[in-house]
């Protein structure tokens, strides 16, 4: 590995020289060009490293911004251009980010709640900030800056971590995400504020005019025209090209309509993705966009690493310091003791909280809003833009290894057990339970209808999804919400009196840890796992498992046996696989 990232870092070095020795030697209708293709050629190499160091491709977009900016090799001559593609890249960025603000998504946690601590957290982080950058010796107006930037968590970054780790269903999931998608909300309401020349009471209310303005504008075109032009979009034959250029049309329609009204141009991108959020075509929509928004947002983060300069930075480690705690200690401190004390559990408060540490893409946009109105110094910048991509980066680690860290931090954490749970998940029975499925969805329902054939009372559902636990309520089927990898949850059951244990989990890791766990309370249990591929299952195999299913192995099986049929055959086959889908469907309606 070490060798590849070498020969990787090696290539981009030698195409840097390449590229500064063309640049001088070009005719200026070829510069761009040239100095185009060295930022995508080496954001692409370092994005190739940060692959295989597992890191974001952020942070690779930003030293490739660095190496080719003045403070390095100086490939680029007209900075000005690259910020002009970057501050498209900031359209595309808000405009997804307002895609993402699908009210059928916030239903999906207890959005009262939610909103009240989304509120408190941002709040309470803003002014505790505020009081504090006295000692890092920042004026007030400097202060009010850096409070904002450290109030937001990355949309952007935990969201595409948590969908990697299918986490985006369960509790901590749900709550991340309604709280991430209400912070974007304050965001942009912050930078209509810091935008505003004086902060007079008639200033502010007219800005949040033109900004109330604005959401009524893009109401009545997504009730009255949105819908129909994207409706006749998509049933058109050349769909692809419609969609594309219709959502783009509303993007650049709602950036002009900032401008004329002396708004960010950010705001009117994020109130353009709002108003197509909640269309039924907004998947199509976000794919569409999705390559431009990508292309864009490079130049965008390579433009950021260009302004960092190394001189003054030294000057700037407080601030720096100041920033890091706030992020890492401060912000998940306040998110934790708000979230428990609104009664949510121990775990799901603490991992929710530790998702949240960190700077946001909206902390670059607050910087260099500041930096444009003289406000915040290059220096200051530059620290704001490096401590953000190094929060970024470490919120990788928080979430790969949030059970460790919860571990670690579990005693302290275990003073506040007095604080009442509401957490409302899970039915139990009285009966004695000799049966645990884990993993409700999809081949789980299955598997569920045959055990509540044979004795409903003995069986016990585990899921992490709070919508499966809620139907599996509804029914009366014995359930708890949680994750095999949750500390103390499999120790809390009785694990003696289990005679066999189903998981359709497809992960390796949690089946090592349930093996482990099971047989170190129950030599004779019967143990049936899940595996993705024939080497993860061999592994269990190796380690205790008495059956290992293969979703795809078993269905080539069956397939193979089908093929052997005649149609006669084949249509009952047909008949009576239907009737058991929905008879396993009907379990979770």
């Amino acid at each position: 590995m070490s060798v590849i990232a070498s020969f990787v870092l090696g290539i981009g070095v030698a195409i840097a020289f390449v590229a500064k020795y063309l640049s001088s030697h070009v005719s200026s209708s070829e510069l761009l060009l040239v100095e185009l293709g060295a930022i995508i050629i080496m954001a692409a190499i370092f994005a190739l490293f940060a692959r295989l160091i597992k890191q974001p491709p952020i942070l690779a977009y930003v030293i490739a911004g660095f190496i080719i900016g003045p403070a390095a090799f100086a490939l680029v001559k007209d900075i000005e251009i690259i910020k002009s593609f970057s501050e498209i890249g900031i359209a595309f960025l808000l405009f997804i980010a307002g895609l993402e603000i699908s009210f059928k998504k916030l239903k999906q946690v207890n959005i009262k709640k939610i909103i009240l601590i989304t509120t408190l957290q941002v709040f309470l982080v803003f002014f505790i900030t505020l009081l504090l950058v006295k000692y890092i010796k920042l004026d007030l107006r400097q202060g009010v800056y850096i409070s904002t930037a450290l109030a937001f968590g990355s949309t952007m970054v935990v969201v595409k971590l948590l969908s990697d780790k299918g986490e985006l269903v369960t509790m901590h999931g749900r709550i991340v995400l309604g709280i991430l998608l209400l912070q974007d909300l304050f965001a942009i309401l912050a930078v209509v504020l810091l935008t505003s020349e004086k902060l007079s009471i008639m200033v502010l209310a007219f800005a949040l005019l033109k900004l109330v303005s604005m959401v009524l504008i893009a109401y009545l075109l997504q009730r009255f025209l949105f819908r129909i032009i994207f409706k006749n979009a998509t049933e058109s034959p050349h769909s692809k090209e419609l969609l594309l250029l219709s959502s783009l049309a509303v993007l650049f329609a709602f950036v002009m309509i900032a401008i004329s009204l002396e708004l960010s141009i950010a705001i009117g991108a994020f109130i353009a993705g709002v108003s197509l959020a909640n269309l039924p075509f907004r998947v199509e929509l976000e794919s569409r966009v999705g390559p431009l928004r990508d292309f864009f947002s490079i130049l965008f983060f390579v433009a950021l690493g260009m302004q960092i300069t190394l001189g003054g930075l030294d000057n700037e480690f407080p601030l720096f310091l100041f920033l890091i705690v706030g992020a890492f200690i401060l912000k998940p401190l306040i998110t934790f003791l708000l979230l428990r004390t609104s009664g949510y559990r121990q775990r799901t408060a603490f991992v929710s909280s530790l998702a949240l540490a960190q700077l946001s893409e909206f902390s670059i946009i607050v910087g260099v809003l500041g930096f444009d109105l003289g406000i915040l110094s290059q220096s200051i910048l530059s620290m704001i833009i490096l401590t953000t991509i190094i929060t970024m980066s470490l919120t990788v680690f928080f979430v790969d290894y949030e059970d460790k860290f919860y571990r670690v931090f579990k005693w302290p954490l275990s003073l506040l057990r007095f604080i009442p749970v509401n957490e409302n998940l899970g039915y139990r029975d009285k009966e004695k339970k000799t049966v645990l499925l884990i993993g409700c969805d999809r081949m789980g329902s299955i598997i569920l209808r045959e055990l509540i054939k044979e004795n409903k009372g003995e069986v016990l559902v585990l899921d992490y999804n709070p919508e499966v636990i809620a139907k599996l309520r509804e029914k009366r089927i014995s359930c708890i919400y949680g994750d095999v990898k949750s500390p103390d949850l499999l120790e809390n059951l009785n694990l003696a009196e289990l005679k066999k244990v189903v998981s359709t989990v497809p992960d390796l890791d949690d089946g090592l840890v349930l093996l482990e766990k099971l047989h170190k309370y129950n030599k004779n249990i019967q143990i049936i796992l899940t595996a993705k591929n024939i080497s993860d299952a061999l592994e269990l195999y190796d380690h205790g498992a008495d059956y290992v299913m293969i979703p795809r192995f078993t269905a080539g099986e069956v397939v193979n046996s089908i093929m052997r049929k005649d149609k006669e055959s084949l249509e009952n086959i047909k008949a009576n696989q239907i009737a058991r889908i929905k008879s396993a469907n009907s379990i979770l309606k």
